[in-house]
């Protein structure tokens, strides 16, 4: 009955329209599960929209645990696992009650589970929350945790535990599941996942382990362990890698994964020795696909279109450029998931395999047997592809096959390590490309960046500085028919009538006593959701480089990357700069990371 009430709430609330509510019903009647997880299955109502309905049929008071501060004391008095166990955050707290946001809370077992971790008489007051508002919490938590969970199992080391990387055969004599150097190295991969990492490095230095992790981009030190324990965790890791324990002359390479909160992680080790003993870098790799969309990635206008249009075609070549870690290979993998057909046989070589597309015959790179892009590539085009993606060119040999692939009826998807997208011609042609060649493949260059986004829970307008006016329309007058004042119009109304995130406190321009324009740009001031940065995750800003008839020509005459970035841009192309301006106009990042990001 209260099911039924449910759905009739959101009915008449307008969240669920007739029709979509008959089919409820109809599933219902067929089915053993109850409304409410039928309405979670079909999309029909959000997390948030049937926790408030709950909170409104049940008379079960809602908070929102991601606008509460809850101090650290209260959340302490839990132990971590018991809340994840019984999925519920006390928030807050006197002598004589306790308040408990909670998922569930009917379940009276988990209420009563909970109440004995108080005194005697504490009166229990239950509240309902979402899921994201827990997980948030509780992730934070996890983060708090991590140094007093490694500083409770550093209590329980001994000093012998260095002994486990000298003699290989006490592994087997060691419960490593259990031991504290294994508990501190978990606590370090559960911390990883649940802060969005994408890097975890552990350096040994002359007097200490230190342990940081790269987030949204950022190195931050997290931890720092006894120098006494490097061998142990370093051999820890080994150990889960698959690698050599003993063997501490040479640079290793392992693989492995992990499951937090029901998802699999791949990580990617590389074990490299220094004067101070074994570094170890671990990559985070991501294994579902399923959020991973090429509009996500921040490519859009024209760019976009031009992308895509090169993208449908048959054959040629579509290059993305950047330094390490600037996003060119979760842009090609959008890109295979964007054209992944069954009527298409899509192969790509990677080294390595980093994000796994279901449906693509993707490929490791092993030079150590023979199996480089080079070799791999004469072998794939054995294999009918109509789409290849090769993860790099790095050599003569692989370009040329490329190039080859391409003229033979391939569409050939590959990155190239340069600064800009022109920049790519001229070092195809140092590596000894013929410009006929090139001029006859070449379809698309793109180049980007990743500068972090301005988080949108804190997101604040700031009158722009007059220089930083000046810089902001110095390099974005070369954009044909652009008119500041008009863009910033017509952009913040359409993202506020869409209702995007921080768009609530976007500012449109205004006009000062004297006539002039007030712009506003943006800056995150801090808060619990972003670890006090202001900034949380990344988009990319890009520079979509057409290869026009024209430009094909220029290629022909071996002109600079200047001349044809001047053309590209008398074509429309927004260069990866202006792009990263236009998102600054927008709120979605800062001068200062389009900046930072660009002298990569």
């Amino acid at each position: 009955m209260a099911q039924e009430t449910l759905l009739t709430y959101l009915q008449k609330q307008g969240v669920i329209s007739d029709t979509d509510a008959t089919r409820v019903q109809v599933e219902r009647s067929r089915s053993p599960k109850n409304e409410e997880s039928i309405i979670r299955e079909m999309g029909l109502a959000d997390d948030l929209a049937i926790v408030k309905a709950k909170s409104t049929l049940f008379n079960i008071p809602y908070v929102d645990l991601m606008e509460t501060t809850i101090p650290e004391s209260i959340i302490a008095e839990v132990p971590i696992d018991n809340l994840k166990k019984y999925r519920a955050v006390p928030f807050e707290r006197d002598e004589t009650s306790v308040k408990l946001a909670m998922l569930d809370p009917f379940d009276i077992q988990a209420t009563q589970a909970l109440q004995r971790r108080y005194p005697p008489n504490t009166r229990v007051s239950v509240y309902i929350t979402t899921e994201d508002g827990l997980n948030f919490v509780l992730d934070r938590r996890i983060g708090d945790v991590m140094s007093s969970e490694v500083t409770e199992a550093l209590e329980d080391v001994d000093v012998p535990v260095q002994e486990i990387s000298e003699d290989p055969n006490l592994i087997d004599s060691i419960d490593l599941k259990n031991a504290p150097v294994a508990r501190i190295v978990n606590s370090i991969m559960q911390y990883s996942v649940t802060s969005k990492s994408s890097d975890i490095h552990i350096e040994p230095m002359e007097t200490r382990l230190r342990v940081r992790f790269r987030i949204h981009g950022m190195m931050t030190e997290r931890l720092s362990l006894p120098k006494t324990l490097a061998p142990a965790v370093i051999s820890r890791v080994k150990i889960m890698s698959n690698l050599k324990i003993d063997e501490k002359r040479v640079p290793q390479d392992g693989r492995f994964q992990v499951k937090v909160k029901n998802m699999k992680v791949d990580i990617r080790v590389s074990v490299m020795p220094t004067i101070h003993g074994e570094k170890i870098v671990m990559r985070l790799l991501e294994s579902d696909t399923s959020g991973i969309t090429l509009e996500s990635t921040g490519l859009r206008g024209n760019g976009y279109k031009i992308f895509l249009d090169a993208l449908s075609v048959t054959n040629g070549i579509v290059l993305v450029t950047g330094p390490t870690g600037s996003g060119k290979t979760r842009t090609l993998a959008c890109a295979l998931i964007k054209v992944n057909d069954p009527a298409v046989n899509i192969i790509s070589l990677e080294n390595p395999v980093e994000i796994r597309v279901p449906g693509v015959s993707q490929i490791q790179i092993n030079a150590d047997v023979g199996l480089s892009f080079a070799n791999g590539l004469r072998s794939v085009l054995r294999q009918d592809p109509d789409i290849v993606m090769v993860g790099e060119i790095r050599d003569q040999e692989t370009a040329e096959l490329a190039i080859q692939a391409s003229l033979t009826g391939h569409l050939v998807l590959s990155t190239l390590h340069t600064n800009s997208a022109p920049a790519a011609i001229p070092r195809l042609l140092d590596m000894g490309m013929e410009p006929y060649l090139l001029a006859s493949t070449l379809r698309v260059l793109v180049a980007q960046r990743l500068p972090r986004k301005i988080c949108t829970h804190c997101i604040q307008a700031v009158p722009a500085l007059p220089e930083e006016i000046e810089t902001l329309v110095k390099s974005l007058s070369t954009i044909k028919n652009f008119n500041l004042v008009k863009y910033l119009t017509q952009v913040i109304a359409a993202k506020k009538m869409k209702g995007e995130d921080g768009s609530a406190v976007l500012k449109p321009p205004e006009i000062d006593s004297n006539g002039n324009p007030i712009i506003y740009l943006y800056k995150g001031a801090g808060c619990d959701r972003c670890g006090g940065s202001g900034y949380s995750g990344r988009i990319g800003i890009f520079e979509v480089l057409d290869v026009t008839d024209k430009i094909s020509r220029m290629v022909m005459e071996s002109v600079t990357a200047q001349d044809i970035e001047n053309e590209a841009k008398e074509n429309g192309m927004i260069t990866m700069i202006q792009d990263g301006y236009l998102k600054v106009l927008e709120g979605i990042t800062s001068i200062e990371e389009v900046l930072r990001v660009s002298k990569e």
